[in-house]
């Protein structure tokens, strides 16, 4: 329900522009042959996630990041790389696979970061339109748990002197993911405009199962 709300607000924020935006149909200039660079706030919502064997994770809302290169080869289509990073804070409840009934509980905070490949539709060759879009590429995802021991190594920095660091690996992995969305689309000149969705990213987990997050996001973004 929160995506909803922040959706609302957005769209709320984006339609009271409508008026101006249709007073300026007019003098609309195309967006078609043109590049775009978009800069993203991204809100992912809370989650409950159940795995084989009876494990489950908790994941709570978070304000991320992410930034876009895209062409438009009309008024209408046009076509997106996007770049995106979360933080989400969880509470995690895993099965032990040597002893079955028995759990541990772990909370830390997920490192998340994807790369996707959209298609955006525009409704309307105008400053205001309604779009939607849809894609694929893949999801990264950090638990922050370790799954093995601190490893490290010393040597001479020619600065610092006898320097010496460690690292601990983590359990992560890679995984394919692919996402929708509805949205509006405000051309507030030729070189700036702003965009706001709401829709759902599915990834797939390596067991063959799946998973879909609601996601909200706000662009301004650059034209040229």
């Amino acid at each position: 329900m929160r995506s909803h709300s922040v959706f609302v607000a957005i769209l709320t924020a984006v339609l009271g522009l409508t008026a101006i935006g249709t007073a300026q149909a007019a003098s609309y200039s195309s967006r078609a042959e043109r590049w775009e660079f978009t800069v993203q706030m991204r809100y992912l919502d809370s989650q409950s996630i159940h795995f084989n064997g009876g494990s489950e994770i908790d994941t709570n809302s978070d304000m991320g990041w992410g930034f876009g290169v895209g062409y438009n080869f009309s008024d209408h289509l046009g076509m997106s790389v996007d770049f995106g990073w979360n933080s989400p804070s969880y509470d995690a409840k895993i099965a032990s696979a040597d002893t079955p009934g028995t759990f541990r509980r772990e909370s830390s905070e997920l490192s998340t970061s994807s790369i996707q490949v959209n298609l955006h539709y525009n409704f309307i060759a105008g400053p205001v339109t309604p779009f939607v879009s849809a894609g694929l590429g893949s999801t990264f995802i950090d638990s922050n748990i370790a799954n093995g021991a601190a490893t490290g190594t010393c040597w001479w920095d020619p600065y610092w002197g006898y320097t010496c660091s460690s690292y601990q690996s983590t359990y992560s992995t890679n995984l394919f993911s692919y996402n929708s969305a509805v949205g509006i689309r405000w051309d507030m000149s030729r070189e700036v405009f702003m965009r706001a969705a709401i829709g759902k990213q599915w990834i797939d987990w390596d067991n063959g199962g799946s998973e879909a997050f609601t996601a909200t996001r706000l662009e301004i973004g650059f034209s040229y």
